[in-house]
C-alpha cells in the first residue's frame, strides 16, 4: 500500500509522522501512515482497504495509554480525532462518536443538565478508546453508563447492546475482538441540576489533580489492579518511587505513573517496567501485569 492508495478513501493522509505526536507519553519512532478519516464513509473505507490489502492497522484515539516503540509502526495508524460528533438522542442519552474526547462529553453532557460522567473529566482520552478499555475513576466507568455501541464488524455496521460488551476491569469485548471497529456509543444518564453537575465536576478535578497531577508526559497507570493487589502501594513499599532507567522515572507523586522526563525513550520505560515488577515479586510475591498498550512494529499488544 502507498500513500496515493490511502489518498483515494480519504483526503488527510501523512507519512513518516513521529509516535510522539501521537500519545500523551511522547516517547516512540515514526509511524508509516497516519491518516485521519473524516467521516464514517472514510473510516469504513480505510479499514475495507487496510484488511483487502492485509496491511497492518492500528486505530488510536488520543494515545493516552499507549508506549510506542522507538522502532516505530510500519503500518496504518488511523486516528479517530476528527470523528468528534456528539448529539442528545432522548432526554436522558447522548450518542457519541468513537473520537469525541471526553472532556468535550462531560461538557456537553453537563450542558444539557445530565449526570453520570463527570468523574470522566480529567481522563485524557476518547470515547472509543474509553469503551475499549471501561475506562473509570472514583467509582464510575463506562460500564455503568454505555447502552450500546454501534461497530463494524469486518465492515458490517452492527449495534451491540451493553450485555454483549462484557465489560470487566479494564476490559471489554474489544480488547481480543480486532475485527470490532467503534464507530459511535450511546450514553444512558440521568437528569440532574446543573449546579449540582457542576459541583461534582470541581470536586473531580480536585481530588484527580491532588492525586494524579504528576507533571511530565505519561500513559497513565502503568499496572493492573487486580483483586487485593494495588500496584502503586506495593511499589510504594519497595521505595521505588523516583527510580529511574535514563529519562524514564516512577512518579514521585504517583508511584503507579511511569513519567517521561523530557528523553525517555520505549527502552528505558520497559526495563523501569521489567526492574519494578521484579523488585515487587521478590518482596511480595506478586505478579504485576500491565494496563498500557505497547505499540511496536506490526503489532501492539498488552504485556
Amino acid at each position: 500500500m502507498n500513500i496515493e492508495d490511502l489518498r483515494s478513501v480519504c483526503a488527510s493522509v501523512l507519512s513518516d509522522i513521529s509516535l510522539k505526536s501521537l500519545t500523551t507519553f511522547k516517547i516512540g519512532g515514526l509511524a508509516k501512515f497516519v491518516v485521519y478519516p473524516q467521516n464514517f464513509t472514510e473510516y469504513k473505507a480505510l479499514l475495507h482497504m487496510c484488511k483487502e490489502k492485509c496491511v497492518e492497522y492500528y486505530i488510536l484515539g488520543a494515545g493516552s495509554n499507549i508506549l510506542a516503540d522507538d522502532g516505530g509502526f510500519d503500518g496504518v495508524i488511523i486516528c479517530t480525532k476528527k470523528l468528534n460528533n456528539i448529539s442528545k438522542n432522548s432526554p436522558c442519552r447522548v450518542r457519541a462518536s468513537c473520537g469525541v474526547m471526553l472532556a468535550n462529553l462531560v461538557r456537553f453532557c453537563a450542558d444539557n443538565g445530565l449526570t453520570g460522567l463527570e468523574w470522566a473529566i480529567n481522563i485524557p482520552g476518547t470515547v472509543g478508546g474509553a469503551v475499549v478499555m471501561n475506562a473509570g475513576a472514583f467509582g464510575g466507568e463506562m460500564a455503568k453508563i454505555v447502552e450500546s455501541v454501534t461497530i463494524l464488524n469486518n465492515g458490517v455496521p452492527q449495534v451491540l447492546e451493553n450485555s454483549k460488551l462484557f465489560f470487566n476491569y479494564r476490559h471489554s469485548v474489544f480488547t481480543n475482538k480486532k475485527n470490532y471497529a467503534i464507530m459511535e456509543v450511546v450514553f444512558k444518564l440521568k437528569k440532574e441540576a446543573k449546579e449540582q453537575i457542576a459541583l461534582n465536576t470541581r470536586q473531580f478535578i480536585c481530588k484527580r489533580t491532588l492525586t494524579q497531577n504528576v507533571g511530565y508526559p505519561s500513559a497513565g497507570s502503568v499496572f493492573r489492579r487486580e483483586n487485593d493487589l494495588i500496584p502503586a502501594k506495593l511499589i510504594e513499599e519497595c521505595g521505588l518511587k523516583g527510580e529511574r532507567v535514563g529519562d524514564a522515572m516512577v512518579s514521585p507523586v504517583h508511584s503507579g505513573y511511569i513519567v517521561n522526563l523530557g528523553k525517555a525513550t520505549c527502552g528505558q520505560v520497559l526495563a523501569l517496567i521489567e526492574k519494578v515488577k521484579s523488585r515487587v515479586h521478590e518482596k511480595f510475591n506478586a505478579t504485576m501485569q500491565c494496563e498500557i498498550i505497547h505499540l511496536k512494529g506490526k503489532n501492539c499488544e498488552k504485556f
